[in-house]
């Protein structure tokens, strides 16, 4: 009878532990402008490493988004799934120039429309992946907010 016991527990804890292998994040965008522009999403899983860059990350999914109507796109939310539990970024871009690149300024600052899992301030420029990081440890589901590049303000001329 104790080794029923042994054996069922052990069996349990295996299931538990084969779970945290079949994780979802879910992803929703929202202040999206241009419509008929790609969505770049690039989902990097972190390592204890302290202060990587977004270059020594392990990209383990990318993908192109296209949107048909305002309406879809304020709907549609993208699933990655099959995800083991550990730290993970997520870095969505709206490609406006087609080029496949997040597009930076010299000090760093994204010239496209950006935005990052948990939502960090760009005010230094592009967040590290360790700024913009969340814990997978069940299904989750989170919003991304687009941010947008304000216009430069002409300055009025001197005569």
């Amino acid at each position: 009878m104790s080794k029923f016991l042994i054996i069922t527990c052990f069996f349990s804890l295996g299931l538990l532990s084969n779970s945290s292998l079949a994780l979802e994040l879910t992803v929703k965008i929202q202040k999206i402008k241009a419509f008929d522009k790609k969505l770049m999403m690039e989902l990097f899983l972190l390592t204890d490493k302290a202060s990587q860059s977004w270059e020594e990350c392990e990209l383990i999914d990318k993908r192109v988004v296209e949107f048909n109507t305002e309406m879809q796109a304020t709907n549609q939310a993208i699933v990655f799934s099959q995800l083991k539990s550990g730290k993970y970024s997520l870095r969505v871009f709206q490609d406006i120039n087609n080029n496949g690149v997040l597009d930076k300024s010299s000090n760093n600052i994204p010239l496209e429309p950006v935005g990052f899992s948990s939502n960090p301030s760009l005010f230094g420029g592009e967040p590290s992946p360790d700024d913009s990081s969340i814990a997978l440890i069940s299904d989750q589901a989170i919003v991304v907010d687009l941010k947008h590049r304000k216009p430069r303000k002409k300055r009025a001329r001197r005569h």
